[in-house]
């Protein structure tokens, strides 16, 4: 069996793939995927079971899987999974069409949609581009003067899809990821903030192990599942009295954090999950 990398870089995730691969006589390779030039008659592409999509940008991932997908070839995860879980608008509305708790939340386009948004959701509330990850560009919006500062630079600065914003209640709580493979979670964990509000690891944040049943487990692979993701991760919200929220689902999960705080193989689970959908789809 060979499976493909698709990716930017050949990151910390990349090598764990690898090494789980290989412990399982599994070939992987990297495919640079800002180096593939793909179209209907491309004949130089090498030969996988899988490609495993692992880019990092929003406009390469869907586009590639697409093309990929056109040819015959098993793609994780699907276009049609990216397309969804990189738009934070299109993730909520998921979400909701499947019946899954979300963050109450207002499109903002305009400088009065934001104004009807903090008098409706309250202050504090968070505000963040539709586009983007590992918790950048998220604001928490403490006044209105810092709300009025904030879309200046938005009204000025921002370009495409930067000029739509999503307006989220604000949760107070914690925050939890569970990483889900195929329809199972394989391991979820709390993330604590460390000299920042928000949780996420690659702004410091420390990890702390939690079970992957329950609520967080249903939720988290209801929400997988209503993404059509094969291998993603989901951020939940919980609330101070223990109700957790589908925040977000990312389609190319990082889970270095995740592997320090439970100690799972997580790129053993994601190799063991290819294999198995690889064997099942030659058995039918």
């Amino acid at each position: 069996m060979r499976v493909a990398l698709v990716a930017d870089r050949v990151g910390w995730e990349e090598r764990q793939l690898m090494g789980a691969a290989a412990r399982r006589k599994i070939t992987t390779f990297w495919l640079d995927d800002g180096a593939l030039c793909l179209g209907p008659q491309t004949t130089r592409l090498p030969e996988a079971e899988v490609y495993l999509i692992r880019g990092r940008s929003y406009s390469r991932s869907g586009a590639l899987a697409g093309l990929l997908a056109d040819g015959g070839r098993r793609v994780v995860n699907s276009a049609a999974a990216i397309a969804v879980c990189q738009d934070k608008l299109a993730t909520a509305r998921a979400m909701s069409a499947a019946g899954l708790p979300v963050p109450d939340f207002r499109l903002v386009t305009s400088r009065a949609d934001l104004a009807v948004a903090i008098s409706e959701l309250g202050l504090p509330c968070v505000i963040k581009p539709l586009f983007g990850g590992l918790g950048r560009r998220v604001l928490l919006l403490r006044d209105r003067d810092l709300a009025d500062a904030v879309y200046d630079f938005v009204e000025h600065f921002a370009q495409g899809f930067d000029r739509a914003l999503l307006a989220q209640r604000y949760h107070p709580g914690h925050d939890e990821r569970a990483f889900v493979v195929g329809s199972a979670v394989a391991a979820a964990y709390r993330r604590i903030a460390r000299g920042d509000w928000r949780a996420n690891v690659a702004l410091g944040g420390a990890v702390q192990a939690i079970e992957a049943s329950g609520e967080t487990g249903r939720l988290a692979a209801a929400a997988a599942g209503a993404v059509g993701a094969d291998v993603c991760a989901v951020d939940l919200l919980v609330s101070e009295d223990g109700v957790p929220v589908v925040n977000e689902v990312n389609h190319v999960p990082m889970f270095r954090g995740a592997a320090e705080a439970t100690g799972c193989d997580l790129g053993g689970a994601v190799m063991d999950h290819l294999a198995a959908s690889c064997r099942a789809e030659t058995l039918a």
